[in-house]
């Protein structure tokens, strides 16, 4: 594979062959600290108060093998409730995109005066319980965080590390290679994160050295929808990673299970054991 990778945020639309496994990220939460410095100031005597405290990443991998499955499986229940597939959004008619916040929110391609969200529901929960992956997310306590710290680590970096630590480890136990994909946020803001983690693949840290690292062979960045498609096709690894993190986000915000959690949380690394593992908050 070229290494232009490194250079620029780069879209790809295709998985080389020489790749064995893609984890696809996303976040819920947000990685303001200031607003959380200003609550402390107000509610120093009352934590309770917080609000915004936890900020989440979620890592989803698949292997290539099982990459067919997903795909077909993904397309079935989009085609069930979906004439082709596809919702006629104000862009256009596009690819139906699962996209957390809207299921929820009932909106868009998923109104119930579109589809039978109950059945939808239904259809989607099997789906992603039958999904052939390993999840990996780790979240931070903003509070305990800015709290214990005097200079507190960055939060969506310092996540990204646990994350790609956990996965390069499980890669080298198992000689296989790896990529990370991430959806797209735009020029600036996915150069800066480029840059992290290259940097942090060529130097390491104080606890993983660069060759402990070497079975990433390429990071991306894509949209939801694909432009070398006109937006006919979607990219349905960060769609199922969208609808897997926002459950765990959800617990370790409010330390309550329901039923997207206990689908999600058999898909942990090191499931029934997956503190620590394949679910890590901090401090």
């Amino acid at each position: 594979m070229s290494d232009e990778w490194r250079k620029r945020p780069t879209l790809i639309d295709s998985w080389d062959g020489s790749i064995d496994t893609i984890m696809s990220l996303d976040e819920n939460g947000t990685t303001d600290l200031a607003g959380i410095r200003k609550q402390i100031r107000n509610n120093f005597m009352n934590p309770s108060a917080i609000t915004d405290r936890w900020f989440t990443i979620t890592g989803v991998v698949i292997n290539r093998s099982d990459f067919p499955y997903f795909r077909d499986s993904i397309s079935s229940v989009k085609h069930a409730h979906w004439n082709d597939g596809k919702f006629d959004y104000k862009q256009g008619t596009k690819r139906v995109v699962f996209h957390s916040s809207e299921i929820r929110k009932r909106v868009g391609p998923f109104n119930p005066k579109v589809i039978n969200y109950g059945q939808f529901m239904t259809d989607l929960s099997d789906m992603i319980a039958a999904a052939p992956v390993t999840v990996y997310s780790a979240s931070v306590d903003k509070y305990r965080h800015v709290v214990q710290y005097l200079y507190p680590y960055h939060v969506y970096t310092l996540c990204l590390e646990f994350i790609v630590e956990r996965y390069c480890r499980e890669l080298r136990a198992n000689g296989r290679t790896g990529m990370l994909l991430l959806e797209s946020r735009g020029k600036r803001e996915d150069a800066e994160i480029l840059k992290f983690l290259v940097n942090f693949l060529d130097r390491g840290n104080r606890y993983y050295r660069p060759e402990q690292l070497s079975s990433i062979k390429g990071i991306y960045f894509n949209p939801k929808w694909s432009s070398l498609h006109n937006g006919q096709a979607s990219f349905i690894t960060l769609e199922l990673t969208d609808l897997i993190s926002y459950p765990i986000h959800k617990f370790v915000r409010s330390n309550t299970r329901d039923k997207a959690y206990d689908i999600v949380e058999t898909k942990l690394f090191n499931y029934p054991y997956p503190s620590g593992y394949g679910l890590k908050t901090f401090p």
